[in-house]
């Protein structure tokens, strides 16, 4: 079908490429230089397999030809294939005869659809067939590469940019690229190799563009999405796409510059996420970006070796060798100085991924997580006997992990126990329902119903970044159903937001309601932190070391001071309810389920704000200081309360709060909002995220805006796409757009007052410098 498309016309790709009928030199001395650099790798096979493939009655004409039929057909041509090979007697002619007849009757054409996602059989089907090609006679291999071609659907390859954008999946990218090349560079057509060939190329750059909505791959922040959404384990599909732009490079066939760009973007965004390592073992992400996997499966999949892939990759695009700018992230992310001309870039500070909807701050040996989520980004994915208690994963969460090995961030960390002994109830920073029973967190009681974790009507959670610094918030109001009816309603409601400055976490909840009818017995709680297992630092609480076994609760409108056997440390100032301490062993199920019996008995330290049984509009505002010792947490704490912060609102519908020593204002503006008076801004018409900072003679202004809400419209292809948010702003004073700068926003000085009209998209940050008129 393809080569008739061929052989009718010249298809015009969308990123300029014109397949040429006649290929150039160059075309086919990098084809040959192709070839020679991957050879047709030999077929292998059993005995047993051998002597059924010489022996079977293979030429009984199939009618149809199932599912199931389809892997004893490929492996019976890898057999006989490596049967001639070995000058196995009668081998040859039986080979060629199968091959024959398997392309008479179109065998392999009629073989029933791939499942891209069942990666065993889509691996190792097309490359049984396909090692048979050392063993065959040109025409038998241009049959054979034919059929294949057609059974992986090489025509993917030939769409146009629009086209690819509907069919972009990361299964295929994972399980097919193999196969395709393989196809492409070994067609004995060197006319028909060069044109699949370009067309692979184009492929390749293809599934780079952003794709809209919940379509894989990949989105502007970077993230990565499947399933509908962000899910950094999925990627691993990064790696077989880089390994093959990566044998195309040097070669007319090269990928382009944007399809690099974005790939490289997308790498970086997966190592922003988690913790350095110098090698890579104990690169962890949090637990809330584990999709079904929380606690198994936080382990950055893509390797260093293809990292330095990249690298060479760009270079080799840019013509400098190396990409210089990728180079010195890898210095820093690895900790190394291997790419010593590049130097190393400080990537520590604040980053914003509202394609999943996160924030994450870097801060020298740790990385803190801030996730929830919307109707459109699921925040926890219940399998088949996986992940079944993963409801809270992504409740609102602040998570710390730190570098090294999990157990140092008190997570679970023996990958035989599958998570058993976290107490699922209480995911790290989270405000959940706790449940007295395991049966009552999962989803209608069983260990198979699945159950994606959505909001019920809202989209407003993400990040706002500004360099070293920045903030996240987020308006939930939780789900129960997942098709009908998965939980008892517990009509759970709450506003949060953290703010990061000079490595230190301010968090704020208001709204924290539960209603419905369920028993009295299920309590609210803003859960702090869990560690479980012994940790580098004892735990203490208000300054003193509980002892194991000890239930404490800490008195209300008080202050507190806590420090996990990790070294984070939790000031909660005296504003707050009372705080539950647990220090004492417990045992829980692990993510399998119930029915699988997989109990751990572990020691545990946790504390969580208790909100008390089915509350209504309660609050909290505490402190998170990574890396600290008991007197450290102290001085901080001192020190936050004479100069450091000051939280100017706390209301349902605003958060402010000021960081004093740079007269940083940051707003989470959940509603429209007027008459506000903490700083230069005065009114909003629209929910956002806001930071601004006057200089000291009050005549410069900056001001980062993003509305992390991506307003999902209703889509036939990608289930949704995003809208844009026009907002309009009144600040104090009368200001322009500082000379120089892009011009991003329509002001309009008046009255003392100036109206700022400015599009925020994709949960985008616009950043505006502006000068006194």
């Amino acid at each position: 079908m393809m080569k008739t498309l061929i052989l009718l016309c010249s298809l015009i790709l969308s990123v300029g490429q014109t397949i040429a009928q006649n290929p150039t030199p160059t075309e086919l001395n990098d084809l040959n230089k192709l070839r020679a650099a991957y050879p047709l790798a030999q077929p292998k096979a059993t005995a047993a397999e051998v002597e059924a493939a010489l022996s079977e009655d293979l030429f009984t004409p199939l009618p149809t030809i199932s599912k199931e039929q389809t892997p004893h057909i490929a492996a019976t041509v890898r057999a006989l294939a490596y049967a001639k090979l070995s000058g196995k007697s009668g081998a040859a002619e039986r080979l060629d005869a199968y091959l024959d007849y398997l392309s008479k009757d179109s065998v392999i054409e009629q073989m029933p659809k791939l499942v891209y996602s069942a990666y065993g059989s889509v691996r190792q089907l097309p490359a049984d067939l396909l090692s048979a090609l050392p063993a065959c006679d040109s025409l038998r291999r241009t049959r054979l590469i034919a059929g294949v071609k057609e059974l992986i659907e090489f025509d993917r390859t030939y769409l146009t940019d629009s086209e690819l954008r509907r069919q972009i999946n990361s299964d295929y990218l994972y399980n097919v690229l193999q196969h395709l090349f393989v196809c492409a560079i070994h067609n004995p057509d060197n006319q028909q190799a060069v044109a699949d060939l370009k067309a692979f190329s184009h492929f390749l750059s293809g599934c780079a563009q952003y794709v809209p909505g919940g379509g894989d791959v990949l989105k502007p922040d970077g993230t990565g999405f499947h399933h509908n959404t962000h899910y950094n384990g999925y990627m691993y599909s990064y790696r077989t796409w880089v390994q093959y732009m990566g044998r195309l490079k040097g070669t007319t066939y090269r990928i382009t510059e944007t399809a690099y760009n974005h790939v490289a973007q997308a790498v970086v965004a997966t190592y922003l996420m988690a913790t350095r390592s110098t090698s890579d073992d104990n690169r962890h992400f949090a637990a809330s970006l584990g999709g079904r996997h929380p606690y198994t499966g936080t382990q950055v999949s893509f390797t260093q070796a293809l990292f330095d892939e990249l690298i060479a990759i760009g270079g080799d695009i840019l013509g400098t060798g190396i990409d210089h700018e990728l180079a010195a992230c890898y210095n820093y992310f690895f900790k190394t100085d291997k790419y010593k001309e590049a130097g190393v870039c400080n990537l520590d500070g604040f980053y914003s991924f509202n394609y999943s909807p996160a924030g994450v701050y870097r801060y020298g040996d740790w990385v803190a997580t801030m996730r929830c989520p919307t109707t459109r980004f699921w925040g926890g994915e219940l399998y088949s006997r996986q992940n079944r208690f993963g409801r809270y994963q992504s409740h609102g969460t602040l998570e710390i992990v730190y570098e090294g090995n999990l157990a140092r961030s008190g997570y679970p960390s023996d990958p035989s126990q599958l998570a058993a002994g976290w107490d699922w109830n209480m995911p790290c920073g989270s405000t959940t329902v706790h449940y007295p029973t395991w049966k009552d967190l999962l989803p209608n009681g069983n260990d198979t119903d699945r159950f994606d974790q959505y909001t019920l009507t809202t989209n407003f959670s993400g990040a706002l970044s500004w360099g070293d610094c920045g903030m996240f918030a987020a308006a939930f109001d939780q789900g129960d159903s997942w098709g009908n009816r998965r939980y008892t309603p517990t009509n759970l409601t709450f506003c949060k937001s953290v703010f990061a400055f000079d490595g230190i976490l301010v968090s704020l909840g208001t709204g924290i309601s539960a209603v419905g009818d369920y028993p009295d017995t299920w309590q609210t709680a803003t859960n702090l932190f869990q560690h479980i297992g012994k940790g580098d630092l004892p735990f203490m609480v208000d300054g003193t070391e509980p002892a194991q076994g000890d239930t404490l609760r800490l008195a209300a409108n008080r202050k507190h001071y806590l420090l996990t056997p990790a070294g984070t440390g939790y000031y909660l100032p005296a504003a707050n309810e009372a705080v539950e301490v647990i220090y004492n062993m417990q045992s829980t199920p692990s993510l399998k389920g119930l029915e699988a019996n997989i109990f751990r008995n572990v020691l545990a330290a946790k504390a969580f704000i208790d909100h008390g049984v089915k509350p209504q509009n309660k609050r909290y505002a505490f402190y998170v200081i990574p890396g600290t010792t008991a007197e450290g947490l102290k001085q901080t704490a001192r020190r936050i309360d004479k100069d450091l912060f000051r939280i100017l609102a706390q209301e349902d519908s605003l958060h402010v709060l000021q960081h004093r020593p740079t007269g940083t204002v940051a707003y989470a503006l959940f509603a429209p909002s007027d008459n506000l008076t903490y700083g230069k801004l005065r009114s909003a018409d629209t929910a956002l995220l806001a930071m601004e900072r006057c200089d000291a003679s009050g005549q410069e202004l900056d001001l980062v805006l993003c509305c992390p809400d991506l307003r999902p419209v209703p889509d036939k292809t990608y289930r949704w796409r995003s809208s844009a948010t026009c907002a309009t702003l009144v600040l104090d004073g009368q200001w322009k757009q500082k000379t120089g700068t892009h011009q991003t926003a329509i002001l309009e000085p008046t009255d003392g007052k100036t109206r700022v009209t400015v599009w925020l998209s994709e949960g985008t940050s616009v950043h505006l410098k502006l000068d006194v008129r």
